[in-house]
C-alpha cells in the first residue's frame, strides 16, 4: 500500500494489549463463568457489561486477530479504499438464480470488533414500528421501541464532527446520549453534493427529517456515523478499550476459531471447542453459560456442527444430533442493495482519492496529523427513506398482492444514500455521482447450511436474492423515484451521462417497460451487509425459531445466541446499531437470570421441536 512511508506516525495506536491473549496456553484460567464466542458488536458489548460485576469472569473468543494499530480500520475513508483481506472472512454466496447465477462477495469482519471494523459506519437505529413489531412477534414487550430507546441512549457518546461545524438543525439532541462507550458524530467534511441534496428536499414529496434516530426514518437528513474524533469507532475500540481490558475478570483470546459447543454428561452446554491455526482442538469450560455471538453466518454454522439443527440434515452429514431444531440456519434475510451512477464534469468528487496517488497521500497526511479532512469522514453525508407512492396503480397492485410487509408508516419501503463518487470501484480518471438504492423489508428468504463435502469448512451462504417477486417490484419503484429525484432541481445541470447501464433504464422510464431496469438490478445487486434471521427469536411456545425472547436456545440448557442472527427481519436500514442495542439489553437479561432457574428442563434437550411444542401448549 502507498502509506508505508507514513505509518510510523501511527505507532502510538498500538499501545498496551491489556488482557488480549494470543495463545490459549497463556490464558490465566481454563474455566470461566461465561464463555462468549465472537468478538464483534454483540460479543464486545456482553464482555464489557458482564464484567462490570467483578465477581464474574468472562472469556471472549475471537477467530480473527487483534484490531490494535490497524490504521486501515482506524481511518474512516478506508471503507472505500479497501481494508486488507486478512481482516475479512471473505465469504461468497452460492450462485444466485435470480441474479443471472452470479455469486456475490460478502465481507464479514474477521478481527476483534467484527464487522464494525469493516462496515460503512452508518448509524441506523431503526424505528418505532420495527421494534414494536419485534415485540409483537416474540411476545416480549422488552423488545419494543420504548423499552429499547434507553439502551440506545445509554450506549452512545454523540460528539462533534471532525470539522467542528455548527450542527444546529442537523440532529435532535433529545434522542442521543453523550456518555456511553460508542462514539459517533455527524459528517465531518462537506461534499459538493450536500447542497444539491438539500435544495431537492424539504417538500411534500421528499421531506426533511431532522433526526432519523427519533423513531421515524421517513424523509431525508444528515447521516450519523460511528466516527469519533475523526476515527472509526468499532465495538472493540468502544467496549474493549484499554480501561475495560484492564479488568482482571475479562480475558480476550484472539485467533481462536470456535468449531462446536458441547454438553457435559448432564446434557448442559458448558464447553466450547476451538482451535488456533493448525493445532489440535482446545476446550474451555463455562460454569454459567456459553454465549454465541459469532454472527448471522457463524453462529448457525457452530450450532449445526454441534448437532443442533434439523435432525435429518444432520444425520445425512453424520453429525450426532444433540437437539432437533429445524429453524437453525433458515429464514435468512438481507437488505436488497444496488447502485446507480452518473458521470459528472467535476474533479472535486471523492473519486480523486481512489484515482490519484498524490491526493491520497495528502489526505492521509492531514488525517494522520489532525484527524480531519476527507479521510476523517464516511462517504455518506445525507440519506433518506421513503414509502412507495400509494396513488400509483403499480403500487396499488403490489399492495393488493403482498400487503404491507414493512412494520409501519415510521419505516420506509426503500432507502437512498447519496455518494459523491462512484461508490465501490472507480475506473481511472472518472468522476461520478452515485445513489445507493436499497429495499428495506425484503420478502426473499435464504439460508446458511453446511457443505456436505466439508461440514466444518466455510458454510453454504445463500441469501436467495430476488427469490420473492415483491423485492423486485419494490426495487422498480425505488429506481423510478430515484430517476425522478435526479431529474429535478439542480441535478440536470450537475449530472452528465448516466453510467454503467443506467442510460437504457432512463430511456425506458415511464413506458411501463422494465427490461433494462431489471437487467441492471439483477447484474448490480451487491451484498446488503445486513444479513439476519438464521437463529430467529420467537415466542417460548412457537413451532418456529431458534431462540426464545430471552435469547436462550430452544430446548437446550446453558446456551444463548446474542447477535444479529436472532432478528427475524432486517431491523431498519442497517443492523449495526440494532445489534448494539440488542446486546445491551441481553446483558441485563443475563445478569438478571443468573440467579433464576432456567425456563427449560434438561429432559427437553433431545426432544424434537414438534414434541416440545405439544408439551408446552
Amino acid at each position: 500500500m502507498f502509506f508505508k512511508t507514513v505509518i510510523c506516525g501511527l505507532l502510538l495506536a498500538s499501545a498496551s494489549n491489556a488482557a488480549i491473549y494470543d495463545t490459549a496456553a497463556s490464558l490465566p484460567l481454563r474455566s470461566y463463568d461465561y464463555v462468549i464466542v465472537g468478538g464483534g458488536v454483540a460479543g464486545s458489548v456482553l464482555a464489557n457489561r458482564l464484567t462490570e460485576d467483578r465477581h464474574v469472569n468472562v472469556l471472549l473468543l475471537e477467530a480473527g486477530p487483534s484490531n490494535k494499530g490497524v490504521y486501515e480500520i482506524m481511518v474512516p475513508f478506508y471503507f472505500w479504499l479497501g481494508i486488507p483481506q486478512r481482516y475479512n472472512w471473505n465469504y461468497t454466496t452460492v450462485p444466485q438464480p435470480f441474479l443471472n447465477n452470479r455469486t456475490v462477495d460478502y465481507p464479514r469482519g474477521h478481527v476483534l470488533g467484527g464487522s464494525s471494523a469493516l462496515n460503512g459506519m452508518v448509524y441506523d437505529r431503526g424505528t418505532i414500528g420495527e421494534y414494536d413489531k419485534l415485540a409483537n412477534i416474540t411476545g416480549d414487550a422488552g423488545w419494543s421501541w420504548n423499552n429499547l430507546l434507553p439502551y440506545f441512549i445509554k450506549m452512545e457518546s454523540f460528539g462533534p464532527p471532525a470539522d467542528n461545524h455548527n450542527t444546529t438543525g442537523e440532529y435532535n439532541p433529545l434522542f442521543h446520549g453523550t456518555s456511553g462507550p460508542l462514539g459517533d458524530s455527524l459528517p465531518g467534511y462537506p461534499q459538493h453534493i450536500d447542497q444539491l441534496v438539500l435544495e431537492s428536499i424539504g417538500n411534500d414529496v421528499f421531506p426533511f427529517n431532522e433526526d432519523a434516530s427519533g423513531g421515524s426514518t421517513i424523509g431525508f437528513g444528515w447521516q450519523v456515523s460511528t466516527i469519533h474524533n475523526g476515527t472509526r469507532t468499532t465495538a472493540a475500540t468502544a467496549y474493549l478499550a484499554d480501561q475495560y481490558l484492564e479488568r482482571p475478570n475479562l480475558h480476550v483470546l484472539v485467533n481462536a476459531f470456535a468449531s462446536r459447543v458441547l454438553p457435559s454428561k448432564s446434557q448442559t452446554i458448558d464447553t466450547v471447542e476451538f482451535h488456533q491455526g493448525l493445532g489440535s482442538d482446545i476446550k474451555v469450560h463455562a460454569s454459567r453459560e456459553v454465549i454465541l455471538s459469532a454472527g448471522t453466518v457463524n453462529s448457525p454454522h457452530i450450532l449445526l456442527n454441534s448437532g443442533i439443527g434439523d435432525k435429518d440434515t444432520l444425520a445425512s452429514l453424520n453429525i450426532p444430533v444433540l437437539h432437533d431444531l429445524p429453524s437453525v440456519g433458515k429464514n435468512m434475510s438481507d437488505t436488497l442493495l444496488t447502485y446507480i451512477s452518473w458521470e459528472v464534469n467535476f474533479n472535486t468528487t471523492l473519486d480523486v482519492l481512489l484515482n490519484n496517488l498524490t491526493a491520497r497521500e495528502e489526505a492521509f497526511a492531514e488525517w494522520n496529523a489532525t484527524r480531519t479532512g476527507r479521510m476523517s469522514n464516511g462517504v455518506v453525508n445525507l440519506a433518506g427513506f421513503m414509502n412507495m407512492n400509494e396513488s400509483n396503480p403499480e403500487v396499488q397492485q403490489i399492495r393488493e398482492k403482498y400487503g404491507f410487509p414493512g412494520p409501519g408508516r415510521t419505516s420506509g419501503d426503500f432507502e437512498y444514500d447519496f455518494i459523491d463518487g462512484l461508490g465501490l470501484e472507480s475506473p481511472s480518471n472518472g468522476s461520478y455521482f452515485s445513489m445507493l438504492v436499497a429495499v428495506i423489508s425484503p420478502l426473499s428468504r435464504g439460508s446458511i447450511s453446511l457443505n456436505h463435502s466439508d461440514p466444518r469448512g466455510p458454510p453454504l451462504f445463500d441469501p436467495a436474492y430476488l427469490s420473492s417477486e415483491y423485492d423486485l417490484l419494490v426495487m422498480r419503484q425505488a429506481m423510478n423515484t430515484a430517476i425522478e429525484f435526479t431529474s429535478l432541481g439542480p441535478w440536470p445541470s450537475y449530472l452528465a451521462a448516466p453510467a454503467f447501464g443506467l442510460g437504457p433504464v432512463i430511456e425506458e422510464y415511464g413506458t411501463g417497460n422494465y427490461t433494462a431496469m431489471d437487467d441492471l438490478v439483477r447484474n448490480g445487486i451487491q451484498n446488503g451487509a445486513h444479513v439476519v434471521g438464521t437463529a430467529s427469536m420467537s415466542p417460548y411456545n412457537a413451532k418456529w425459531g431458534v431462540v426464545n425472547p430471552d435469547l436462550t436456545v430452544k430446548g437446550v440448557k446453558g446456551l444463548r445466541v446474542v447477535d444479529a442472527s436472532v432478528f427475524p427481519f432486517v431491523p431498519g436500514g442497517g443492523t449495526q446499531i440494532p445489534t448494539y442495542g440488542l446486546a445491551e439489553r441481553a446483558a441485563d437479561i443475563i445478569k438478571q437470570s443468573s440467579s433464576l432457574p432456567s425456563r427449560i428442563t434438561l429432559d427437553s434437550v433431545l426432544v424434537s421441536v414438534e414434541q416440545q411444542d405439544s408439551r408446552m401448549q
